[in-house]
């Protein structure tokens, strides 16, 4: 009997791996005809080169989500034989210019990312005898950006610009990232305005789809990302060293005025109560007077569980330092004796726990 069910068993596992086998293969063949198909349209399409220069990055709200950039952009693309050549080279603005690209070929670039149309500053077309056509534009616009920082004000905030082609799908436009600068190098003028600063940049093209053309076309997009950290100095000046400070007072109070045994609770119980008080309305006047300094999210940064974890140990420490009182004036001296003891130890493991778990959005 065990022998018979071993063969069945042998016999089912050979039957799956002829049944799986073919798949994998099958599998491994669409692949392989996926990638050599995209490879004979690449080989095909029109390049197009892209040189950026950002000049400035200002505005940077995770609140809003988005940020404004004023950049230049020079698309290069060479024209087919079948169009005329000047016999020098020729530099066109306004209406010229765009005569020459409805009559001749224009990448119709926009910027999929952008809250809304760009201010262009200059716009050129220049023409070389050899056919050659360069494209700049120095323009102004507000674009969105992912605000996923949950270790803010910790971290790197990725911006990015987004260049694509509203004329012309894959393979009829492929567009080339070439050069990628932040700023001038004979230019000293500041690129990032605010309390950022610039940690890196990278430039990469990806292919998406669009109702455009149908819907069945891809399109090629350049990204340029910008990665940007907070200044570390001004958070600590505007946030870390109040939060803590109040923090530390909190403590401060509660281990030092101690409530005596008395029917009143004594004057140190008064000052205990109001000293907490007064630190709670502090906490609620910063958050309110930091403003844009704590974003708002749909998520919880590092900054707002510091400002949780103040505001919990000041809350906790002010209701037990009631609570004491009253047992006091209810005449339950030794229970009130028994957690004024344990006040402080109490207090410092809640304290180190909860910032235990602040400490755990720097991981994140």
């Amino acid at each position: 009997m065990n022998f018979q069910s071993n063969v069945m068993v042998k016999s089912l596992f050979v039957l799956l791996a002829l049944f799986i086998l073919p798949l994998g293969g099958f599998a491994s063949s669409e692949k392989s005809h996926a990638t050599e198909h995209k490879q004979a349209i690449y080989a095909n399409a029109f390049p197009v080169i892209v040189d950026v220069v950002v000049d400035e990055i200002r505005n940077v709200s995770i609140s809003d989500g988005q940020f404004e950039l004023v950049a230049e952009v020079l698309l290069s693309w060479t024209l087919p034989d079948s169009f005329k050549r000047p016999s020098e080279e020729v530099t066109l603005i306004g209406d010229p210019m765009e005569e020459f690209l409805s009559v001749t070929w224009d990448p119709g670039i926009y910027l999929p990312n952008a809250e809304s149309p760009r201010e262009t500053m200059a716009r050129s077309l220049t023409v070389y005898p050899n056919g050659k056509v360069e494209l700049y534009e120095k323009f102004a616009a507000p674009l969105s950006m992912e605000t996923d920082i949950p270790s803010y004000p910790f971290g790197i905030l990725d911006l990015h610009l987004e260049i694509k082609s509203s004329n012309h799908a894959i393979p009829d436009a492929v567009l080339h990232p070439r050069k990628f600068d932040i700023g001038h190098h004979d230019s000293e003028h500041t690129v990032v305005k605010g309390n950022w600063r610039l940690e890196g940049h990278r430039s990469e093209v990806v292919d998406v789809s669009s109702l455009s053309h149908g819907g069945k076309s891809r399109f090629s997009v350049a990204v340029f990302h910008l990665a940007l950290s907070h200044d570390f100095v001004d958070v600590v000046q505007k946030i870390f060293i109040p939060l803590f400070s109040v923090l530390l007072l909190s403590l401060v109070i509660n281990r030092y005025s101690v409530i005596f045994e008395t029917e009143s609770g004594a004057d140190n119980g008064s000052w205990r109560v109001g000293g907490q008080l007064t630190l709670l309305l502090t906490l609620f006047a910063l958050r309110f007077a930091l403003g844009e300094d704590v974003p708002a999210t749909h998520y919880v940064t590092m900054i707002d569980a510091l400002f949780i974890t103040v505001s919990l140990v000041v809350v906790i420490t002010l209701v037990w330092g009631i609570y004491i009182i009253y047992l006091f004036q209810a005449g339950r001296k030794e229970a009130a004796q028994t957690l004024e003891s344990r006040s402080n130890l109490v207090m410092l493991a809640i304290t180190l726990s909860l910032l235990a778990w602040v400490a755990s959005f720097a991981l994140r």
